[in-house]
């Protein structure tokens, strides 16, 4: 009998064969499911995220930020349309200048288009910015890191690690020296947790304990009360930029004013502008270094005052104002400043002497522009001044503004309303005699005169500049000011104590601090929450950036 012998590998194969063939048939494999592709973006989408990504990015922000300081320097610098002086600062620029100038707006920066425009974009980089980093600033105040391991520890630029017996009361004695070093005076005041607060969590993995105790949390946030301060000053300058004016008025004791005026160009006409208001100027004053000398100019000037009332028929007041250097007034959203004067003489007060005919000296009264009451006269006031008085056709006129021949006019008030001259002594004897000024130079057979006054120019002139944004921009320089304190004075410290049970009974106590800011001030309060550990190896906590003593 002829018996077949397979080898092992066929019989393998026979095996599986056989298996294949009476095995039920099985149901195709299905392909792994695909995840959806995210839709490609328009060539629109990518320019506007691109576009986005560039406007947001801190370093155009800074650069940006860094050419409007340049621009506003230079507006400063440069002077500027409607202000006292461009004419002719405008006539000394060589005409190459002039179109220059004009071409890039220096003559006007701060209403150009332009610097409108960059104050835009510079705001619009704030903004942007702050969306993309406050996330993560908030994730500070919101979600605080709880749940710590040596890894973390290990990272942290304050740390210090030992081993304790007695876990619990080295716990205790850890969070009361933390909360002691870290809880701030404020939080009495205002309890919550982004000023001071303590969170224990336990881990349930390795039975590991993480204590955190932090304070002044809401200093990441700091930065952004900044971006607001600064869009609130740079609303108002383009709110000023845009509906701003600025000019010259002339203010002229006894005259009023409710216009202003810009000039320009010399081929551009003035620009007059109405003021909501009236401004009524009562008094100017010059206090001048020497007095004795017939001089007005700036260098025998120690300042200039001018001082009116802004009456205001709207709102039904009014209002006293003073300006002089250095002083400016604001009302409504209008400026005043001292910007020049008339370099022609008058005079702010009068020293008048009544004296007899025989000679004899007479009393001696001052006579301003509000009426005083002098015996012999009434109500009497300096109603005019004449530095050089001539007589042109009856009429009298100054034939320049030095100080040769002055004049007195007086008004004297009353039932018996009359205008009287003053002349000084030496005039008396020459102009003062002529027939027809006889009868204004006495009075009840007492002789007028003039024996001193205080010398002053003939009016002032005041730069006016309406910013309709001025009040804006103030409330956001003072949030600078305080954001920026808050920013630097302040700073965000973390303590966390790390309690690790160990396999002998014992417990690893790590302590680990970070601050965002005042690195020195904090390092202090961190050794003396590492104290309670005892002595590190080395003598002192661990701090990055210093070489410990263990080397």
């Amino acid at each position: 009998m002829a018996i077949s012998v397979e080898k092992p590998g066929n019989v393998a194969a026979a095996t599986v064969a056989q298996a294949a063939e009476t095995a039920p048939a099985r149901a195709p494999r299905s392909p792994a499911p695909q995840l959806p592709k995210k839709p490609r973006k328009s060539a629109a989408e990518r320019a506007l995220d691109t576009t986005l990504r560039f406007l947001s990015s801190v370093k155009v922000g800074v650069f940006l930020l860094a050419v409007l300081i340049v621009a506003s320097a230079l507006g400063t610098v440069i002077i500027q349309k409607g202000t006292n002086g461009f004419t002719e600062y405008y006539a000394s620029l060589l005409p190459a200048e002039r179109e220059l100038y004009e071409l890039l707006g220096l003559l006007d920066i701060y209403h150009a288009r332009w610097f409108n425009l960059l104050l835009l974009t510079v705001s619009l980089n704030i903004v942007l910015a702050s969306i993309d980093y406050f996330p993560a600033a908030w994730r500070y105040v919101s979600k605080p890191v709880v749940k710590i391991n040596q890894a973390f520890v290990n990272r942290q630029p304050f740390r210090q690690v030992a081993v304790a017996l007695d876990a619990e009361t080295v716990s205790r004695k850890l969070k009361a020296v933390a909360a002691e070093q870290l809880r701030p005076a404020a939080h009495r005041l205002l309890p919550v947790g982004a000023v001071y607060r303590t969170i224990e969590t336990a881990n349930p993995r390795d039975g590991s304990v993480t204590i955190l105790t932090e304070c002044h949390a809401w200093n990441r946030l700091t930065a952004y009360a900044v971006h607001i301060a600064l869009l609130t000053i740079f609303g108002g300058a383009l709110v000023g930029g845009l509906f701003g004016h600025k000019g010259t008025t002339r203010m002229v004791p006894g005259q009023s004013a409710n216009t202003f005026v810009s000039f320009g160009a010399p081929d551009e006409p003035p620009q007059e502008f109405a003021m909501p208001f009236t401004l009524v100027c009562t008094d100017i004053e010059q206090n001048l270094l020497d007095p004795r000398k017939p001089d007005l100019s700036a260098s025998n000037t120690l300042d200039w005052h001018t001082r009116a009332i802004v009456k205001d028929a709207q709102r039904q007041v009014e209002i006293p104002a003073h300006i002089h250097l250095n002083n400016p007034f604001d009302y409504r959203g209008y400026r005043f400043f001292q910007a020049s004067f008339d370099n022609f003489g008058s005079a702010r007060s009068v020293s008048i002497e009544l004296r007899p005919d025989g000679g004899e000296a007479g009393a001696t009264y001052v006579i301003r522009r509000e009426p005083t009451d002098i015996p012999g006269l009434g109500l009497t006031r300096l109603a005019d001044f004449i530095p050089d008085v001539t007589f042109q056709g009856g009429r009298v006129a100054s034939a320049s503004g030095e100080y040769r021949r002055p004049m007195a006019v007086l008004d004297v008030l009353g039932d018996n309303p009359r205008q009287l001259y003053a002349f000084p002594a030496e005039g008396l004897e020459t102009i003062g005699n002529a027939p027809f000024l006889k009868a204004k130079t006495e009075a009840g057979g007492l002789r007028i005169v003039m024996t001193d006054f205080e010398k002053v120019s003939s009016g002032h002139v005041l730069q006016v500049q309406y910013d309709p944004g001025v009040t804006t921009v103030y409330l956001g320089s003072a949030m600078l000011i305080v954001a920026l304190w808050l920013v630097f004075f302040f700073a965000h410290q973390r303590l966390w104590i790390l309690l690790e049970p160990l396999s002998d009974g014992t417990t690893r106590v790590s302590v680990a601090g970070h601050a965002n800011r005042s690195r020195l001030a904090f390092e202090k309060r961190f050794q003396a929450v590492a104290a309670v550990l005892g002595p590190p190896a080395g003598g002192v906590p661990q701090v990055e950036g210093r070489p410990s003593a263990a080397g």
